[in-house]
C-alpha cells in the first residue's frame, strides 16, 4: 500500500501524491478499490501566468520606449517571458517539484547574465536584464503560490527563502554602480521585502525553523 508520511494514512492503489496534503506517497502499488477518475489538469496557474507575461511585456515596452524611444531590450524580455511560459508549463506537468524546478532555472539564467556581463562589461544586463529577472522569479513564484495552496507554501519555504536573498542582487549592482537606471532594482527589491513580510506573517514558525537550520541554531 502508498503511505503519506504526513498525513500518516494509507491508501490502496497507484497514487503518486497524497489526495489531502499533496505531498508524496511511499510504498508498493496495489489494486485500487475506486474506479479510474480522470482529473482535468488546472489551466488557471497557465491563464494567470499568461496574462501576468504580457502585462510585464507591455509595461517594459512603454517604460523602455519612453526612456529611450526604442525596443531593443523589450525584445529580449518578450522573448525571455515567452520562453519562461513555455517551461513552466513544461515542468507543472511533468515534475512534483514546481518551484524548485523553476528556481533552478532562474538561478542558472541570473548565472550565465552576471558571465555575460564580466565577459562583455555591458551595464545593459545589470541594469535591466538581471533586475528584471528577479521581478520574474517573484511574480512567476507567487502566482504559483496562490495558485498551488498551502502545502506549496510550507513545502517550498527554504526556495522562496532563497528568491530573497537572489532578490538583493539589483540592490547590490546599484551599490557598485553597476547601473545606469535604478528604478528597475529598486522595485525588486521591493517586492523582496513584501515576500520576506508575506512569509513571516503567513508561515512565520517555517521560516524560523528553516533559517534555525541554515545557521545551525
Amino acid at each position: 500500500m502508498k503511505k503519506c508520511s504526513k498525513c500518516m494514512i494509507e491508501f490502496n492503489g497507484n497514487l503518486k501524491i497524497c489526495p489531502l496534503c499533496q505531498s508524496e506517497l511511499y510504498g508498493n502499488n496495489t489494486n485500487s478499490v475506486f474506479p479510474k477518475l480522470n482529473y482535468k489538469k488546472n489551466k488557471l496557474l497557465y491563464k494567470i501566468l499568461l496574462f501576468v507575461s504580457f502585462c510585464i511585456g507591455i509595461l517594459f515596452a512603454f517604460i523602455e520606449y519612453n526612456m529611450h524611444s526604442s525596443l531593443y531590450i523589450t525584445k529580449y524580455v518578450i522573448f525571455g517571458l515567452i520562453t519562461n511560459y513555455v517551461l513552466i508549463k513544461f515542468i507543472h506537468n511533468n515534475y512534483k517539484n514546481v518551484l524548485k524546478m523553476m528556481n533552478g532555472y532562474f538561478f542558472v539564467l541570473i548565472i550565465l547574465f552576471l558571465l555575460w556581463f564580466w565577459i562583455t562589461k555591458s551595464l545593459i544586463i545589470t541594469t535591466y536584464l538581471v533586475p528584471v529577472l528577479c521581478i520574474i522569479i517573484f511574480i512567476f513564484n507567487s502566482i504559483t503560490l496562490l495558485v498551488l495552496k498551502d502545502s506549496y507554501l510550507i513545502k517550498f519555504v527554504k526556495t522562496i527563502l532563497s528568491d530573497c536573498l537572489v532578490g538583493l542582487i539589483p540592490l547590490l549592482l546599484v551599490y557598485f554602480k553597476l547601473t545606469t537606471f535604478d528604478l528597475l532594482s529598486y522595485i525588486c527589491v521591493l517586492l523582496d521585502i513584501i515576500v520576506f513580510i508575506g512569509l513571516l506573517i503567513f508561515c512565520k514558525d517555517n521560516v524560523i525553523e528553516e533559517i534555525k537550520k541554515i545557521f545551525n541554531f
